[in-house]
């Protein structure tokens, strides 16, 4: 490939031809099973009070959202990306009503939607067919890791298998499907990661987003961390680990994201990670030091 790996931002110049693109972050107000008290009323160890959607705007309804972002960042093209909590935890009349404001604004080119491999009804899966109809959708699945011990620590309850079903539905309408993972689970060695990598060059989804294992405060995760219960990656350590899995990736699969980052009166630790251009340069600046490349050994 002519690039070190295939970036979101070449994957969006290539689809929308050389358009610059913004993603709109957005809370619809949805819930989630994790925290509700269908499954847990605790959520995933990791997850913050906002379900990783934007802090700042939560009390603004979807339409002022995006009508305000428009605002702040104007004259591009944006992605709806609704991001907050589960955002197909809902009947298909509350979807509609929320996920259809965006044909309201005519500069919006695209819809990612993010949500839990477990909370896609059956009768979800027509809508979202028909979004794909309308424009271009995109649906960001939680995974973190094919691993069961993994999944276990993180309070994720929900399965592998759940994961590969609502994969391999989503897929069979040809909706994109980016899959969200974690590097620096604890107890997860670098082999476990590489299984996953290679677990994803089988499945081929459109992109991944790898997020570095960080700590927000108020989490169950902080209070773990707090009390010495694991350690985390130091900085050399994690672009390492990234490199290494890049170069074992298909190579045909877009990169949404190399680290995990959140506002930073959330964030805890590590302290290193604030600096997310800083890590996306040394990821950069070590395949480059060794000549390395998106899927070099991705036969190997």
């Amino acid at each position: 490939m002519n690039e070190l790996y295939y970036s979101f931002n070449t994957f969006l110049r290539h689809k929308f031809n050389n358009q610059k693109v913004r993603k709109i972050p957005i809370n619809a107000g949805f819930s989630c099973p994790n925290k509700d008290s269908k499954l847990s009323d605790k959520g995933c160890i990791f997850c913050d009070r906002f379900g990783s959607g934007p802090v700042k705007a939560y009390n603004l309804s979807v339409f002022e959202q995006i009508e305000k972002f428009i605002k702040d960042h104007p004259k591009v093209k944006y992605i709806a990306y609704y991001q907050a909590h589960t955002n197909t935890y809902a009947s298909v009349e509350e979807l509609r009503k929320k996920i259809e404001i965006v044909f309201n604004f005519k500069d919006i080119v695209s819809v990612f939607i993010g949500t839990r491999p477990d909370s896609i009804k059956d009768e979800v899966y027509p809508f979202l067919e028909e979004l794909n109809n309308r424009t271009y959708l995109s649906v960001e699945l939680g995974l973190q890791s094919i691993h069961l011990k993994s999944l276990n620590f993180l309070n994720r309850n929900h399965s592998y298998k759940q994961f590969l079903d609502t994969f391999q539905k989503l897929k069979h309408m040809n909706i994109d499907v980016i899959v969200h993972l974690i590097v620096g689970i604890p107890g997860e060695t670098k082999q476990d990661m590489l299984e996953t990598v290679k677990e994803m060059n089988r499945l081929k989804p459109a992109g991944i987003k790898l997020h570095l294992m960080h700590v927000l405060k108020g989490t169950s995760l902080y209070d773990l961390y707090k009390r010495g219960r694991f350690k985390l990656l130091q900085r050399e350590e994690y672009v390492n680990l990234i490199v290494y899995l890049l170069e074992h990736l298909d190579s045909s699969i877009v990169i949404h994201r190399l680290t995990g980052e959140r506002d930073k009166e959330l964030f805890y630790a590590p302290e290193w990670a604030l600096n997310k251009a800083d890590i996306i340069n040394s990821i950069r600046s070590k395949m480059k030091e060794l000549n390395t490349f998106q899927g070099k050994f991705m036969k190997c």
